[in-house]
């Protein structure tokens, strides 16, 4: 199957906080993918990473055969991303 999503060791630190830690797994073509965790498990982080928001720390991530640090441009014109926040309320 055609690989869509790859990530190799990612990570990602802020300061002396690691929010992501060595990330590594493979999503192909037609599969369904899921993050799941607790609050301040890193998924926002991962996502973030995965879409060229953020630069990783360390390690590599592919989507759909652009290197997310290298081609955040290219793959902003086939992705989209919006942030949520939940602590926003309506008044």
């Amino acid at each position: 199957m055609d690989e869509v999503i790859r990530l190799e060791g990612l990570a990602k630190r802020f300061g002396p906080v690691t929010a992501v830690a060595g990330v590594s797994l493979s999503v192909s073509k037609g599969e369904i993918f899921g993050l799941v965790g607790p609050d301040g498990a890193g998924k926002t982080t991962v996502i973030r990473m995965l879409t060229g928001v953020i630069a990783p720390s360390a390690g590599k991530a592919v989507l759909l055969g652009h290197d997310v640090a290298r081609e955040a441009a290219e793959l902003r014109s086939q992705v989209g991303y919006m942030a949520s926040d939940s602590r926003c309320t309506a008044t």
